[in-house]
């Protein structure tokens, strides 16, 4: 549709919530839309061609694409075959989030991030955010309908009195519930979908057109039956949540367990609608690789991928250990034996890290947590989908608070050693001390490098493996060299310069390999082009 001005191009102005006309200015309600702009298309040798219809030109569209931009004068074109039958939208949540205010979002959240590389934080970078429609599955879950009848329980005080109710309840579930939302993207990846949660049901509009206007969209490329299994599941919880919140402060007593929650309330899916959710887009490329920063369009929460600088991390790690060095030399008498296990330890530690690396890069390169990924090249992924599910299962189970319990009890722990650490003095510089901190530190060594292999057999890139071994042999090593108890202490210093250097590559081999997890391959949207840049 043109400007009835001036027949200039129009777009959506998220902010006056109409239509603008780039060139006049002119506003318009966004139901005065019409689909006037759809470009003729036809496939050949696999390829979708289109004409633009206010240039001629012809043009390859990427294979998602719902909506694309003439490369040559910039109008738009709604490409009808990705719009049409069960790929045509039912549903739209408007833009609230205009660019002036994304950026403000992103600024503001990578301003503290030290190692990020410098073009994050180019003004001319950031200005490169791109409004996104993503397309979702809204499915609707019946549920039975013969009344369901539970014990319950209430305690309340009262007069100085504690009460104790017991109650025979009966509830009638609702027919069906509807808005159980997945992502129909296969380029959007879940684990984002996920951090960028939710959109407020409450903004969800009949689809226009209108709001596609001066915007990108893709269509489904992901089939509704793909997350079944977990609709159910999630459908089952709601319909319970509900039901328990309309009987205020009474407890239930479900008489089966959550596992066979969805098959006592008899979940079955209907059927699911095509929605559009709004999404802001900022790309980084490296080689063959990019990095997201993504904004939600209508709450404004934001994930971004932060790949490390690695001349920053070095120079910031070479300040590091300076300050240490300095610390250690003023503070502490440093034998050749302290420093054989000193050194043990630090490849233990920096092992840990690096083993939580390679299970989330396990998890990336065979997407685990994107279900929505899994079609026609499932068969070359190297792990079974039985166990990625065992993986989503375990990482399901794990409490939010387990983190911050070990930290906790980590730092509880290093406080413990300071605080005897006048007593232990002694035993630490010692070569019983050596020889009993490098045996300590090889067995748990020797734990863990067999979970590293665990993690790291799933690995496209199988270098993880020598660095594994690099480091179980340094501390072997190192072990060696206490228990022999040379009278040369260059042996000692040999030992910890061997573990020093498993520990760098180690380090070395974490930043690249945090990298990998940070940038995902060249996704189909990330080379489409055209006239949207004022959206």
């Amino acid at each position: 549709m043109k400007c009835p001005n001036c027949s200039g191009t129009l777009y959506y102005d998220i902010a006056l919530k109409k239509l603008k006309c780039q060139s006049c200015g002119a506003v318009s309600d966004v139901k005065d839309y019409e689909e006037d702009a759809s470009a003729s298309e036809d496939i050949i040798e696999g390829a979708r061609l289109y004409t633009c219809k206010n240039c001629g030109a012809e043009l390859i569209s990427a294979n998602d694409e719902a909506v694309s931009f003439c490369t040559y004068c910039g109008s738009q074109q709604l490409l009808q075959s990705q719009m049409s039958g069960v790929k045509r939208p039912k549903y739209i949540i408007p833009f609230s989030v205009t660019k002036d205010q994304c950026k403000k979002i992103y600024e503001k959240e990578v301003s503290s991030k030290v190692f990020v590389p410098k073009e994050f934080k180019d003004p001319d970078f950031i200005e490169r955010f791109r409004p996104f429609f993503i397309p979702y599955w809204m499915y609707r879950v019946s549920f039975r309908q013969d009344p369901l009848r539970f014990k319950g329980h209430k305690t309340y005080t009262s007069g100085g009195y504690d009460y104790f109710e017991d109650y025979d309840v009966s509830v009638k579930l609702d027919e069906s519930a509807y808005g159980v939302p997945y992502d129909a993207s296969r380029n959007f990846d879940d684990a984002i979908a996920e951090h960028i949660a939710p959109f407020s049901r409450k903004y969800l509009r009949n689809y226009q057109p209108g709001y596609l206007a001066g915007m990108y969209a893709d269509s489904p490329n992901v089939d509704a039956d793909v997350y079944e299994k977990e609709v159910l599941e999630k459908a089952s919880l709601m319909a319970v949540e509900k039901m328990k919140a309309s009987l205020g402060n009474i407890e239930l007593e479900l008489p089966v367990r959550k596992k066979k929650l969805q098959e006592f309330l008899m979940a079955k899916k209907e059927g699911a609608d095509t929605f559009y959710l709004p999404v802001w887009f900022l790309t980084w490329k490296k080689d063959e690789r990019v990095a997201y920063a993504v904004v939600n369009g209508q709450s404004g929460k934001i994930h971004i991928d932060l790949p490390a600088d690695m001349s920053m991390f070095t120079k910031y790690t070479a300040i590091g250990a300076g300050l240490l060095f300095v610390l250690l030399t003023l503070f502490v008498s440093v034998t050749s034996r302290f420093v054989i296990w000193f050194a043990a330890l630090l490849v233990y530690l920096v092992g840990i890290r690096y083993h939580q690396e390679l299970k989330q890069i396990r998890n990336r390169e065979n997407h685990v947590f994107d279900k929505g990924y899994l079609l026609s090249d499932e068969k070359e992924l190297p792990m079974s989908e039985k166990k990625r599910d065992r993986l989503r299962k375990r990482a399901a189970s794990y409490s939010g608070n387990v983190a911050a319990i070990l930290m906790g009890s980590g730092l509880a722990f290093c406080f413990l050693i300071f605080a005897i650490a006048g007593e232990m003095y002694d035993f630490l510089v010692s070569q019983q001390g050596a020889i009993v901190l490098t045996f300590i530190i090889l067995v748990l060594e020797t734990v863990r490098f067999f979970k590293q292999i665990e993690a790291a057999r799933y690995l496209k890139n199988k270098r993880s493996l020598f660095i594994c071994f690099l480091g179980l042999a340094s501390i072997i090593y190192a072990f060696a060299v206490a228990s022999a108890e040379p009278v040369q202490d260059w042996w000692y210093y040999l030992g910890a310069l061997i573990c020093l250097m498993a520990a760098s590559a180690m380090s070395i081999d974490l930043i690249l390999r945090y990298n990998e997890t940070s940038t995902r391959p060249l996704p189909s949207f990330y080379e489409r082009k055209g006239g949207n840049d004022r959206a």
